[in-house]
């Protein structure tokens, strides 16, 4: 891989010119652990030299640095081609991946970074940033269809369990990142609105989070309440779609629109009658507390997420800057 990635991060006055770059791979226990070195040519008496930004810049630098370098490890030891997306699974926190949404999710999202104010220089790092993460999700080694249907259910099993903590620490080490990237109050609205689009995907999911239920101190009672609630939820919802179905579609001769639309306010239905339900459940401390952590009202459709990077590109054939270009 081009080192190209990482020249987002530092264009500017403050940044001459990187003289050497080198990576290699070490012995590292049992795998091979990834090594990086750059070194770099600074005007150290550029005032952009002495803000906190440019430090913190540095810094991340690195991070990014050895997080794409592990995706290079992975290629190096038979991970999927970069043109294989097929398979089984998807990266954490995708919008049909539950109400589990990471950073990276979020800040796909356009109508999210105008929320929370990204500058273009900004947006640039936290592609760079989207870009290696990206990178190694895609480098995951999986099998075909054909190899995974001739697994036992226990291999199966255990090979989904192995591949959920493998995405969660991706998550993990991605959203480290990106933090280190934003300023404070950004990544506080950015956690607000995660909450707020957790709750509309699944409130009851949520609400048994360990992030959400040791906050709201949700009791093991409540969680068995939580739990009929969804599993009424669900047989609602089945049945829901079995019926809407039943007939071969939607609307005279099956029009595709129709159904479209159909489909669209039977999950919006569902979606609100799931998120009232798990409130109910809440007392009235529980409810304020969780309407603080939520902060100020902001709404996301399935739509957002299917316009954000990653998932079809900017929406309105913007670049991959920050802000879409005035008009």
């Amino acid at each position: 891989m081009s080192p190209n990635i990482f020249g987002k991060l530092f264009f500017g006055d403050g940044f001459h010119r990187i003289w050497n770059w080198e990576v290699g791979f070490t012995p590292h226990g049992s795998g091979m652990f990834p090594r990086f070195w750059a070194t770099a040519f600074f005007d150290l008496e550029h005032p952009l030299m002495m803000t906190t930004r440019f430090l913190r810049q540095v810094t991340v630098f690195g991070l990014i640095a050895m997080l794409t370098m592990t995706s290079l490890q992975a290629q190096e030891g038979g991970g999927r081609q970069r043109g294989g997306r097929g398979g089984f699974g998807g990266g954490p926190g995708g919008p049909f991946g539950g109400p589990r949404l990471d950073r990276a999710a979020l800040l796909r999202i356009e109508k999210v970074r105008l929320e929370l104010k990204i500058e273009e220089a900004q947006a640039a790092t936290i592609d760079a940033a989207l870009d290696a993460y990206n990178e190694q999700r895609d480098a995951s080694p999986r099998p075909d269809r054909e190899a995974f249907e001739k697994m036992t259910e226990e291999e199966r099993n255990a090979y989904m369990e192995k591949s959920r903590k493998e995405r969660e620490e991706l998550s993990k080490k991605t959203d480290e990142i990106l933090v280190a990237l934003l300023e404070e109050p950004q990544v506080k609205r950015l956690d607000e609105v995660a909450i707020q689009a957790r709750m509309a995907m699944s409130g009851s999911a949520t609400l048994k989070a360990d992030d959400i239920k040791g906050k709201l101190m949700i009791t093991d009672e409540q969680i068995a309440k939580l739990d009929e609630a969804q599993k009424v939820l669900d047989e609602e919802r089945q049945k829901a779609f079995q019926e809407a179905f039943a007939g071969g579609g939607g609307g005279q001769g099956g029009d595709r629109e129709a159904m479209r639309a159909k489909m669209t306010e039977m999950m919006a239905a569902m979606q609100k009658k799931s998120t009232e339900a798990a409130m109910a459940v809440l007392t009235d401390d529980q409810k304020k507390a969780l309407d603080g952590m939520k902060g100020a009202p902001f709404e996301l459709t399935m739509r957002d997420f299917m316009g954000g990077r990653g998932f079809g590109g900017p929406p309105g054939g913007g670049g991959r800057g920050g802000r879409p270009p005035a008009e």
